[in-house]
């Protein structure tokens, strides 16, 4: 299992499956010097730092309401989740892609309550929608349905809305944002049953986690 914690490419629900496995839910209040030296001398690897943030993020996601709740912690998180290492000390608004990854493996690792249908406030509801906004996406891709969104129609499609061909034309256009949006994460999605099916655990096994996955994407 070293390539899991080598690879830029293992997502961070499957790190935390790994991480869970081997170390029991007791893990989970681990501070970060503690995850690192028993990760890398259980696993017999040098723990890289994007690993170790894409792990951090997850037990958050776990253990705390923090991604629903604080917009500085959402973006920063969804960052991470994308592939970016933690940079507290550098503003990087993340973009409608890493947005939609990111809340789409943070619903896996924590699902949210019947009780409260919609888990992410709605100061991070307005930022997704001025996200989809500024990259002239007119309709959300299905994960960003939650967005808040101050116009209904985009700023780019209305400066051509006296000339049908230029509004036809631009409205294709960023309709295919949605699409390829959509795209990429049902890829990602399964690239990320293809490295659950693929861990050895000691403990457990992945099947529930991948048949959700794949009832998400077929839905």
């Amino acid at each position: 299992m070293q390539e899991a914690w080598k690879s830029r490419e293992t997502f961070a629900s499957v790190l935390l499956t790994l991480y869970l496995d081997r170390f029991g839910v007791e893990a989970l209040d681990w501070d970060p010097a503690t995850i690192t030296l028993e990760v890398e001398e259980e696993f017999d690897v040098e723990l890289p730092q994007l690993s170790l943030d894409k792990l951090l993020v997850a037990i958050q996601i776990l253990t705390s309401d923090r991604f629903f709740k604080n917009l500085p912690d959402f973006i920063s998180f969804c960052n991470v989740l994308g592939g970016d290492t933690y940079r507290p000390d550098m503003w990087d608004p993340a973009d409608a892609e890493e947005v939609a990854w990111g809340i789409t493996e943070a619903l896996l690792i924590s699902p949210p309550d019947d009780s409260d249908p919609e888990p992410f406030t709605d100061e991070i509801r307005a930022y997704i929608g001025a996200v989809l906004d500024s990259e002239g996406i007119i309709n959300a891709p299905d994960i960003l349905r939650i967005a808040l969104r101050a116009a209904r129609v985009s700023p780019n499609i209305a400066d051509f809305s006296d000339d049908p061909t230029m509004f036809n034309a631009v409205y294709d256009l960023e309709a295919g944002k949605t699409e390829d949006i959509n795209q990429s994460i049902r890829l990602k999605t399964d690239l990320l049953v293809k490295q659950l099916t693929a861990l050895d655990l000691q403990n457990g096994n992945t099947k529930y986690v991948v048949e959700l996955l794949q009832n998400s994407a077929s839905s």
